[in-house]
Order: structure tokens, then C-alpha cells, then sequence
């Protein structure tokens, strides 16, 4: 938004963080929105827009609640470096948790595993680069779009009062149409992956384009079928799934967040999203798909259920000890 008047040197730039949020997912839908095929360069401003528009609307909400959650640390709020924007602010996904525990959300935000995929590909963009089909971004994109549209509505808008709240409305209403151009597109390309993954019965969410389009194929490579990522054996992808690796938790400590399963011996058992689900997760062997209560605390071992609950314990350990009285 500018405002001619308010110096008398010439306009000046006015974008109150609901505005600059909505400018940024605007610009999205008119970047993804073009007639023709979509270019490269759209893409690529597609995804950093995107990624700004979400961080920048929690923290607009979270700025409604009280300023101090912004910050990264919140005990250190001080309102003249705030004004200033002399602080380092909290980043999306703390950002997000922090919007879901303290604002009585009427929107339900999507999985982490959207927002996160969106803010990878973003992070390739600036460091490392990237080379992705127009589908990969579109189908990334648009659920993220839809769910911060709604987000808007629902949780911002009752909140803005005065000129700011018809600008937010007349936005809103401007993005509605390219969105729903966006949404049919992505609705038509998708359905020949639709037929494919029918055919499997347990199926994860990309890591990549966050489309729930991993299939589970009993000891193969895992691959997209929407993006066609390649994540590897089962074992690799266990470790993409953990968003970690294998070298960083050896060096850096921790605990190990791959597992043998009980079931066929692969070192491929991680926790991975419950799609639909909020921030739940199930722990799951991306070689034959079992999907484990937990691991036993004695043989390490991912099982599917525990013969003493309380303990950790599985079956094959209990056993163990019962013959040794």
C-alpha cells in the first residue's frame, strides 16, 4: 500500500504485516496463474513469496496476541528495538506452534510436513539452487495457499479494523479467482498419480512437495510419483523421514531415530506424519510397512506390540528372562 500523504517528499510505503502477508500470497497466485505454461522465474519467486507470506501471517497473529511472541526469545521483548526491528524473530515453525497454543485458532493449519517441504525448497532456492517441475511447485504450493487464505479469513480478519480491514478484504477477494484457477489445474495433472497410488496400501507424504504421494513398495527404492524425488532404499529415506543424519547424530549426540524392525530385520523404522492428523506421527518400517508401537528397551528392536507395556518389553526379550527362572 502507499501513501502519498504522508510526507510531503513524495509517497511512502505503508504495509501493516496483514497487508505485506497478503501481498506475498497475491503475488504467489499471480506468479502460478498465467495462462501459459508457468516459467522458471515464476517458480522460483512462487515458493520464496509463499514461504514469507506464511511466516509473516503467524506472526502477524502472533504480534495481535502480544509482541513478545514474535521474538525468538520472548523474556527478552523490549518494545523500542521491536519498533526499531532490532530483535531476532522466531522462525516458521516455531512461529506456527506458538500460533496453534496461543490464539484459539479457528483454522485448523495443515501438517508441518507442508510448511516444512515449503520452507526446504525456499532454503535450496537462496543456498544451494534447485531444479523442480512446474507440478512439484503447484502442487506444493496450493494447499499452502488455500489453508493461509482460510487462516486469514478466519483468524486475522475479525481482528482488523479501519482502512486496513477493506484493503485485507479487497486481497482476499482479488485472490479467491487465481487460486481456484490453480487448484483445478493441479486437481487435473494429479490424477493419473491418483490412479497409481491406489494401488498401494501404506502410502507417506513427500518429503519435497509434501503431496501424499510415497508409496511404501515392500523393499524397493522409495520414490514420489507426483515429483518423481528419489529417496532412496528404505534405510535412506528412514533417514530423510527423520530430517537428520546418520553422521550428525554420531557426531552431535542424540538419540538414534532409525530402528531394526522385529518383522523383516531392515534398519528402516522412523517416525514419519499421520497425514490428517495434526503434528501426530506413527513409527512405520519403509521396507514392509509395519507399523510398530514402539521400541522394545532392552533388544532395541521396533516391534508392533509389547508382551510387558510398561516396561518396554517385547515378546522374544520376556521369553529370554522367563527362562532364566
Amino acid at each position: 500500500m502507499t501513501d502519498t500523504s504522508a510526507k510531503a517528499g513524495g509517497p511512502s510505503v505503508n504495509f501493516p504485516p496483514v497487508l505485506n502477508g497478503l501481498d506475498f500470497l497475491e503475488s504467489t497466485v499471480d506468479l502460478l496463474s498465467v495462462k501459459e505454461d508457468v516459467p522458471p522465474r515464476n517458480l522460483k519467486y512462487a515458493v520464496v513469496h509463499l514461504a514469507s507470506a506464511a511466516e509473516t501471517l503467524f506472526k502477524a497473529r502472533l504480534a495481535m496476541k502480544t509482541p513478545a511472541l514474535v521474538w525468538a526469545a520472548p523474556g527478552d521483548y523490549d518494545p523500542a528495538r521491536h519498533v526499531r526491528g532490532d530483535f531476532k524473530s522466531c522462525g516458521w515453525e516455531d512461529a506456527r506452534k506458538r500460533v496453534i497454543k496461543e490464539c484459539s485458532l479457528e483454522t485448523e493449519l495443515l501438517e508441518p510436513r507442508h510448511f516444512r517441504a515449503l520452507a526446504q525448497m525456499r532454503n535450496r532456492i537462496a543456498h544451494v539452487g534447485v531444479t523442480e517441475s512446474a507440478l512439484t511447485v503447484e502442487v506444493l504450493t496450493t494447499p499452502v495457499l488455500d489453508n493461509l487464505l482460510t487462516f486469514v479469513r478466519e483468524d486475522l480478519l475479525p481482528l482488523v479494523e479501519g482502512g486496513e480491514l477493506a484493503l485485507a478484504e479487497e486481497a482476499v477477494e482479488r485472490i479467491r479467482p487465481g487460486l481456484g484457477r490453480i487448484q483445478r489445474l493441479v486437481d487435473r495433472r494429479m490424477e493419473p498419480a491418483r490412479e497409481l497410488l491406489g494401488k498401494w496400501p501404506t502410502i507417506l507424504g513427500c518429503p519435497v512437495c509434501a503431496a501424499l504421494a510415497v508409496p511404501v513398495e515392500g523393499g524397493g527404492d522409495l520414490t514420489c510419483v507426483v515429483c518423481d524425488s528419489r529417496l532412496g532404499s528404505p534405510r535412506e529415506a528412514a533417514w530423510i523421514y527423520a530430517d537428520t543424519s546418520e553422521h550428525e547424530v554420531v557426531t552431535g549426540g542424540g538419540s538414534y531415530p532409525v530402528h531394526r524392525c522385529d518383522e523383516c530385520g531392515t534398519e528402516a523404522v522412523t517416525d514419519v506424519p499421520t497425514d490428517g492428523n495434526g503434528d501426530a506421527s506413527r513409527l512405520l518400517c519403509l521396507f514392509c510397512g509395519l507399523e510398530c508401537e514402539g521400541v522394545c528397551g532392552y533388544c532395541g528392536l521396533a516391534v508392533s506390540n509389547f508382551a510387558i507395556p510398561d516396561a518396554d518389553m517385547c515378546g522374544d526379550c520376556f521369553e529370554y528372562r522367563m527362562q532364566r527362572y
